[in-house]
């Protein structure tokens, strides 16, 4: 019966219209454009539409109605009755073996997802979309039965709260403000998030990003910071300075390079177990798959696994499909950066720029987005950068926690930003953070 010929799909229609627990364990899986046979997927496309409309099964006259209305001038109703009487009249004894039934079913769904996807790769390589071929077979090879039915609440409380007291205080990582620090759970972000600064363009973003690596550094992590507009250069003299203490203007010296090597030296003995890989990809050209594969290289060929992830700045990765509005582009970049968090184990820091009206704000919140509001969702924490012109001749800014998924939100924090050294810090004055007035 289920060798893979007309049968099997036969069998699966019989089923999947009489048997409800089949049909739930079969329809995530299956789609009707996998059954080779045209009538066989209006059939299931029937069976899929009655359930989701009226959560029941349908019987066979409203799948014969449903045929009518899809069918096309060369088709006569008759066919889909001739093939309805041989799916009734289908032998189904191995459907007394419901485990069996559905490794068959799974099995038909990896067969066919795999045909689907080597068919679009076919034209995706026409026009030298390899990133869509990545994804699509990627994909097709994660078709699969989900056997984890998540949490039995009340019969996994010893192991859930094993797991939670637990957590070592080195499994959160600090941010740059020990106020916010405080105000997130257990004293910092976790691996698995996505953490993301947002300012107008040339608002410091890509200096917190910069004080944000030599942070993670000074908490004996590893570090991969990925510039998208900035060269490798750049960012380490950034890094160099922020790190040591030594002013920019320095550095470029015969006194500075000194010291400068003499400071790395105190920092790597300090710091034993930090490590820092800086790599420039060209603007607009990388994309998510880009900086997987690098990650893969530096797993590959030097052991490299990063605990932290820094990507300056997410307008300028690609989305993995083209023709995206700037909306669902932007939604799609920061769904993809937090799936890649969760999948490689690591946190993620970004930045993203507001739209025309933070540039004036006093303050920037998610209103400021604009139409890349999508991506604010996904987040696990968002703060923004404020500054005046008062403030920048002054050296200092202000920090509101836009967002924090696991702490307090909606807050200021005030810091100051030393434009010699680049190093940003939280304003050591006594006083409390303030708080934002509504």
């Amino acid at each position: 019966m289920y060798n893979f010929s007309d049968n099997i799909q036969r069998g699966i229609i019989n089923l999947a219209k009489s048997n409800l627990e089949f049909f739930n364990e079969a329809a995530p899986l299956i789609k009707s454009e996998f059954f080779e046979y045209p009538i066989h997927a209006t059939l299931f496309e029937g069976v899929t539409e009655f359930f989701t409309k009226y959560h029941k099964l349908p019987n066979d006259d409203f799948l014969l109605e449903f045929c009518k209305d899809k069918k096309t001038r060369s088709e006569n109703i008759s066919e889909y009755e001739d093939e309805l009487y041989l799916v009734n009249n289908l032998d189904t004894s191995t459907s007394n073996n419901p485990e069996f039934v559905i490794d068959c079913v799974e099995k038909f769904a990896k067969r066919e997802s795999m045909k689907q996807a080597i068919t679009k790769s076919v034209d995706l390589m026409k026009d030298g979309r390899f990133d869509e071929i990545e994804k699509e077979v990627k994909d097709a090879l994660l078709v699969a039965r989900s056997q984890d039915f998540g949490q039995d609440y009340f019969e996994d409380v010893d192991a859930r709260w094993e797991r939670l007291l637990s957590v070592a205080e080195g499994d959160f990582l600090e941010t740059c403000l020990p106020s916010l620090n405080r105000g997130l759970t257990g004293g910092g972000l976790r691996k698995k998030e996505l953490a993301m600064v947002v300012g107008f363009p040339g608002g410091g973003k890509s200096l917190y990003l910069a004080n944000q690596a030599v942070t993670c550094l000074s908490n004996n992590l590893k570090v991969v910071y990925i510039s998208l507009e900035m060269c490798e250069d750049r960012v380490a003299q950034r890094i160099d300075s922020i790190a040591t203490v030594i002013p920019q203007e320095m550095l470029g010296g015969e006194k500075g390079q000194k010291m400068l090597k003499q400071r790395h030296k105190v920092f790597k003995k300090t710091f034993s177990k930090a490590e820092l890989r800086i790599k420039e990809f060209p603007t607009g050209m990388a994309n998510i798959n880009t900086i997987r594969a690098y990650l893969n290289q530096l797993q590959s060929y030097e052991g490299f696994m990063p605990d932290v992830v820094i990507i300056d700045y997410m307008e300028l990765l690609r989305p993995l499909r083209e023709g995206m509005s700037e909306y669902e582009g932007q939604q799609r970049i920061a769904e993809e950066l937090r799936g890649m968090a969760v999948e490689k184990d690591i946190l993620l820091w970004t930045a993203t720029q507001t739209n025309r009206a933070g540039r004036s704000a006093r303050i920037i919140t998610d209103e400021h987005l604009g139409d890349s509001y999508g991506k604010f969702r996904v987040v696990d924490l968002a703060i923004s950068l404020n500054q005046d012109e008062e403030e920048f001749d002054e050296g200092m800014m202000r920090v509101y926690v836009m967002k924090a998924r696991n702490g307090k939100a909606r807050f200021i924090v005030p810091m100051t930003v030393n434009y010699n050294t680049l190093a940003m810090e939280e304003l050591q004055n006594g006083s409390q953070e303030s708080e934002i007035q509504n």
